[in-house]
């Protein structure tokens, strides 16, 4: 029988300290295992799978990425599954819980009245802070910077800005664009065709335009038109079926457009990650990103100096006559009174200026798009929209024109501002706003640490449905004060129905006549109090103007239901899977 000797070194391997260190090793392994797995806020429901996990909620959206479905739907979905307003999901391990408020009345609480208790974050400050890191959006308001880096821009907001220079840009472009969509319309001749990039060309000239003050030479719309004019061949009605789609060429953006898409689309990309910083990091490595760098650069500071130089040149007579222009003379200015030199250079100002433009074209595009698939479904809200512009503009009527600048600018819509509004809340860029709390704070009784990242739904319970029933007693003691004055929830707010936004005018109006109730119900889209967005004034005033233009102009035809569908996508902003439109002409009509 042969003998199997144990060798020497296994024996002198299992000594009393050797077990007692690789018991220490895996106690301290578990330990910190076990600090890693996600730790909930007290008594804020959760998914109960989720806090059993290192990674937390991260596989439930990959499941819902995996199944084609948006990001924003894991909060929606939570929601759902515990079947409260407030509820958190975990991400990374050792992180803290991200909570969700989906209540109106209560995101309106926290965000107006108790708006002290919260700041950016590091939710919002990461997201942006890839591209943008000297733009205030990528910064506290607590961060020295952010006074000095905002006030560059403030002339940019000021109703002298958008009515004297924004607005005249904004009907300058509208008119190529109708200019466009008549050859494209009558190309067409009654079938359906893309509207998408058409709007994207509209919503980038429309910003480069306040923003430079842009000749026609670079604009993507007049461009556009001038190459379907040369280059697009005739065809004959039967080499189209009225039901497909009428196909026109591609037409390529030019390099600081493409730029704006690619840095946007990074914006929007790293929102999804839950490592922003990592992913912009490595993302900024990639061939594309580089070129759209240096494209980023070089134009802007072309444009920079030019503007320089007409300052120079011009001296006390120095007009202003875009965006760039007020953001030079604040820092020549500031420069001046500081005993420095003006740093026309800097990464700071670079920022700004393209965050403007990021800023403006993106969820403008996105908003854009819903309008006119809505044109398209709602043909009664459509004729009504149309029936209440002629009644506004009995002048353009009667000279058989359309509305001028400066009659639009001075009149007042209802049903107008109703339209866009109803789109804005159905159909909002952003599904959610992130802010951070800055101290302890009670949200619904319930004791929210500091540092807490909050996501502000926009969509879901009491926006767009009944809210969940909330005991009086747990709302805060400014919720209950001013409960009278809060618009709680929309019952219907399925439906597409931009009466909800109109009322009977109060004592002193003309009997009969309704008005514009911006109050009237659960709305967040630009979120509220001082961190309400910093465009939205800009944003209105181009959405009144491009609607006013285009409903006047052509009627919105339906598109037949095998070419057209609601899916929508999103990264940062939301946008629709389709945007086509079927156009005839509203002023035959």
């Amino acid at each position: 029988m042969t003998a199997h000797v144990i060798p020497a070194n296994w024996t002198t391997a299992f000594t009393p300290s050797s077990i007692l260190l690789v018991g220490a090793v895996l106690a301290t392994v578990y330990a910190v295992y076990r600090r890693a797995l996600p730790k909930p806020i007290p008594g804020i429901p959760y998914v109960e799978e989720s806090a059993k996990r290192l990674f937390g909620d991260l596989p439930r959206f990959a499941e819902l990425q995996k199944a084609g479905r948006k990001p924003s739907e894991l909060y929606v979905e939570t929601v759902r599954l515990t079947q409260s307003p407030i509820s958190q999901v975990f991400f990374m391990p050792f992180e803290t819980p991200m909570v969700i408020l989906s209540d109106f009345r209560e995101e309106q609480d926290l965000v107006t009245t108790r708006s002290k208790d919260l700041e950016r974050g590091a939710v919002n400050n990461g997201t942006f802070g890839g591209v943008l890191p000297e733009h205030f959006i990528s910064m506290s308001t607590s961060d020295p910077r952010f006074k000095v880096t905002r006030g560059l821009s403030n002339d940019l907001m000021t109703p002298r800005f958008l009515n004297e220079v924004s607005a005249p840009e904004i009907y300058s472009k509208m008119c190529h664009f109708v200019d466009l969509w008549r050859f494209k319309a009558q190309a067409a001749d009654g079938r359906a065709f893309k509207a998408y990039e058409d709007l994207n060309f509209l919503s980038y000239d429309i910003i480069t335009a306040a923003a430079f003050n842009i000749d026609d030479s670079e604009s993507e719309t007049v461009q556009h038109l001038r190459s379907l004019r040369s280059d697009f061949p005739p065809r004959s009605r039967s080499e189209v079926p009225t039901e497909s789609e009428f196909v026109f060429p591609n037409f390529a953006p030019s390099d600081l457009m493409g730029s704006v898409l690619t840095l946007a689309e990074a914006i929007g990309d790293s929102f999804s990650k839950p490592l922003p910083k990592l992913f912009h990091a490595l993302n900024n490595l990639r061939p594309a990103m580089r070129k759209a760098w240096s494209d980023r650069k070089k134009i802007l500071q072309q444009h920079i100096d030019n503007a320089s130089a007409r300052l120079n040149r011009e001296g006390d007579n120095f007009k202003p006559v875009a965006a760039l222009d007020y953001m030079v003379a604040r820092e020549v200015s500031s420069a001046k009174k500081e005993g420095r030199r003006p740093d026309l250079t800097s990464r700071r100002l670079h920022d700004l200026l393209f965050g403007y433009l990021v800023a403006g074209q993106d969820t403008t595009h996105s908003v854009m798009t819903f309008l006119v698939k809505h044109l398209g479904a709602q043909q009664k809200a459509q004729s009504k929209l149309r029936q209440s512009l002629r009644d506004a503009y009995p002048s353009a009527v009667a000279e058989c024109r359309q509305p001028m600048l400066s009659e639009i600018l001075q009149a007042h819509v209802p049903y107008l501002e109703a339209f866009i509004e109803e789109v804005l809340r159905l159909d909002t860029p952003v599904a959610a706003v992130s802010q951070q709390t800055a101290r302890d704070i009670t949200v619904l009784g319930h004791v929210i640490p500091k540092g807490t990242p909050i996501l502000f739904l926009t969509e879901g319970p009491s926006f767009h449905g009944p809210m969940h029933p909330i005991a009086e007693e747990s709302r805060s003691e400014s919720s209950r004060k001013h409960a009278d004055a809060t618009a709680g929830e929309w019952v219907d707010g399925a439906e597409f129905r931009p009466e909800r936004w109109l009322r009977k005018p109060r004592e002193g109006g003309e009997e009969g006549n309704l008005v514009f109730d911006p109050k009237a119900g659960p709305f967040m889209t630009f979120s509220l109090g001082p961190r309400m967005c910093w465009g939205r004034r800009l944003a209105y005033l181009e959405l009144r103007l491009v609607v006013t233009l285009l409903v006047w102009n052509f009627e919105f035809l339906p598109i037949p239901p095998e070419l057209g569908n609601w899916d929508t996508y999103e990264m940062l902003i939301r946008k629709p899977c389709s945007c086509l439109v079927r156009l005839s002409s509203a002023l035959e009509a």
